[in-house]
């Protein structure tokens, strides 16, 4: 009988199940954003974030660290394992999957939504490997430098328009369920879940959404195909919202950097450094993607995929903006420094050191450079 009535609980709890945004103490939330800090500047060697949503005035550490299923991050993504798969569409995708080769003619994307047919979450972020397929954890591999995350709780309409973005984007499913309920909802979901994104005969590379969280917090997707062949941030976004912004993206690595750009009208600067929650560290020890603009009229920030590197004019992704005075006024207070026009930052190349010429003593060396120097001057002489 008390196993009876557990089943019926559990079914219970499944069709009632509601997927949202979570807050650091675990209750519904809105929206969120967080920057998980490098291990540089983190006692916790990178593990520790700092936390913003709409009831706040600024950025707050989270208590728990970030591979806790406590914390915000943690008890957000962990319904992912937790959800029904008769009844919910799911999907976390990643360029960098966990256990997989990077294919890196796909999008520069990362993310997990879980929804019911009636609403749900969607939280885009910037760290590799992550999630883990079986079970929640953050990867070791995660932990060296920041990331950025950002989550929607929305109604299930909006998931052809989310659709659309990571179609555009040519995200990398590793886990996905999609109900047939959901494919008559948003139609462009198989396409996603399958790999397929534009045809041959399209010729539009970008595409921008109009959405709005459950608590009617309006948000502006953007997504750019491969094919578009340019800066997302510059070449489409700050066009777009008619705005100069500061950028934080991933410059480090082999890849030619953008760099600064002052044209078009709307001027796009690199972060250089980043202070959060009294927090200062290099835009080296960052691995995070998001924007803000520069103007208190715009105040947009926009949290994505894509990094300003000229490698990525040929990879898909996209960004999420959020418009919000409080939120804007605390990532325009967190750019510390960043690249004036005109300005560049060199990238520290390693010197190599000479490798010692095997089996010569020094005095051997000595003999030989000795004899050189005299077969100089013979040669100055006949000549």
């Amino acid at each position: 009988m008390r196993g009876i009535l557990l089943v019926i609980l559990a079914i219970a709890i499944l069709v009632g199940a509601r997927f949202r945004c979570k807050s650091m103490k675990g209750n519904d939330v809105d929206w969120f954003v967080a920057i998980k800090l490098p291990a540089n500047v983190d006692k916790r060697n990178g593990r520790s974030f700092v936390y913003f949503d709409s009831t706040q005035t600024g950025w707050v550490l989270s208590e728990q660290p970030i591979n806790s299923t406590d914390s915000a991050i943690g008890a957000t993504v962990n319904q992912l394992y937790n959800s029904d798969n008769g009844t919910t569409f799911k999907i976390a995708y990643n360029d960098d999957c966990p256990g997989k080769k990077v294919d890196s003619g796909r999008g520069h994307s990362k993310g997990v939504a879980v929804f019911t047919i009636e609403s749900g979450f969607w939280l885009v972020h910037s760290v590799p490997n992550f999630p883990p397929p079986g079970k929640y954890d953050y990867p070791e591999t995660g932990s060296k430098f920041a990331q950025s995350f950002v989550c929607l709780s929305l109604d299930a309409n909006f998931l052809e328009d989310i659709s659309q973005y990571m179609r555009y984007s040519q995200v990398t499913p590793f886990i996905t369920n999609l109900p047939k309920n959901f494919e008559t909802l948003a139609p462009h979901l198989v396409d996603v879940v399958n790999k397929k994104s534009l045809g041959r005969s399209d010729t539009r590379f970008t595409t921008s959404h109009n959405i709005e969280t459950v608590g009617h917090k309006r948000v502006k997707l953007f997504a750019k195909h491969k094919k578009f062949g340019k800066d997302l941030w510059h070449d489409f976004i700050a066009l777009y919202l008619r705005t100069p912004m500061a950028v934080e993206t991933w410059r480090n690595g082999a890849a030619a950097n953008v760099g600064t750009q002052c044209e078009l009208g709307n001027n796009v600067y690199d972060v250089t450094s980043v202070e959060v929650a009294d927090k200062k560290f290099a835009s080296s020890k960052d691995h995070s993607k998001w924007g803000v603009s520069m103007m208190e009229s715009v105040p947009a920030v926009c949290i994505g995929d894509v990094n300003r590197q000229k490698s990525q004019f040929k990879r898909g992704g996209g960004a999420v903006c959020i418009e919000d005075a409080t939120l804007w006024k605390t990532f325009r207070g967190s750019v510390s420094s960043y690249l004036n026009c005109g300005e560049v930052q060199e990238k520290k190349t390693p010197v190599k050191k000479k490798k010692p010429v095997k089996g010569k003593t020094k005095s051997e060396k000595n003999k030989t450079e000795h004899k050189a120097k005299q077969s100089q001057r013979r040669n100055k002489i006949r000549g």
